[in-house]
């Protein structure tokens, strides 16, 4: 029977529930994060507890749990539950009286794998006029991602852009997004957006071959750019072909090599290749 974690308990997974009377899941008063386990290694388990906990302090949850001990609780389902490839999520609720929050953590199924033609053509993206309220905070305050996403999907789309209201490109409805100019890498600024932790390695991993610019990318500009992607855990490195109807004429060069240095980063971060 698979199993779940509650507060640092091991539970059956159909146990994890929430009451529809549950003031802090009502009211969205709770952020999560989702983790990717391949080959039985968790990437960056560190980082995304980290998140977790910033985006509650972000808006106002306060809690009892430690660093360490949430790490120790995902490594102890990944053991019970024999997970070899799955996404997992951590999901942290608040309690509006601030009596008890809840944390579960759980496997949500098998992981995402994009075909192999979406990497070296590019995909389509769309856009979506709207922006998070808490940008740095991953909260379950889903529903504006959600109906742009369902939009996308309509036009045969893999993501839709958000763009705030000075017309500048924020982030996906779940990636974070990037341009290329020459050799630098331009992303939006850190207090606009939310810190994704694949956003994260990129810099890191790309600082050796790329200068990295936090600064505002208006959509009216975008054809200025040599190449332009998305990232997440799900996806990684993603390059755009297209943004609703402007078509980019690139072999996505500068994104593959991208590409290269997160996976020689993860190899020898996660697998100690």
């Amino acid at each position: 029977m698979t199993k779940a974690i509650y507060n640092g308990e091991i539970i059956n997974a159909e146990e994890a529930k929430i009451s529809i009377a549950d003031k802090g899941y009502f009211f969205d008063f709770a952020v999560y994060t989702s983790i990717k386990v391949v080959q039985g290694k968790i990437f960056f388990p560190e980082f995304h507890v980290i998140r977790l906990f910033e985006s509650a302090k972000l808006i106002g949850i306060e809690h009892g749990y430690k660093e360490e001990d949430v790490v120790s609780w995902i490594h102890k389902l990944i053991k019970i539950n024999k997970i070899k490839n799955a996404l997992l999520r951590i999901v942290l609720i608040g309690d509006p009286d601030e009596e008890e929050t809840k944390l579960f953590i759980f496997s949500v199924g098998g992981l995402t794998f994009y075909p192999d033609k979406f990497y070296k053509q590019g995909v389509k993206v769309i856009t979506f006029y709207g922006e998070r309220r808490v940008p740095k905070s991953k909260t379950k305050d889903l529903l504006m991602s959600f109906i742009a996403l369902r939009e996308a999907k309509k036009q045969n789309a893999l993501e839709s852009l958000l763009i705030d209201d000075k017309g500048n490109i924020r982030e996906g409805t779940r990636s974070n997004f990037f341009a290329i100019k020459q050799q630098t890498i331009f992303t939006p600024p850190d207090d606009k957006v939310l810190h994704g932790i694949t956003r994260k390695i990129i810099m890191e991993a790309a600082k050796n071959n790329f200068m990295v610019k936090k600064i505002d990318i208006p959509l009216k500009d975008i054809k200025n750019y040599d190449e332009i992607f998305i990232s997440s855990t799900s996806m990684n490195i993603m390059p755009i072909k297209q943004i609703d109807g402007i078509v980019f004429q690139t072999d996505f060069k500068k994104t593959r090599l991208l590409g290269k240095l997160f996976k020689d980063y993860y190899d020898k971060e996660i697998f100690k290749k």
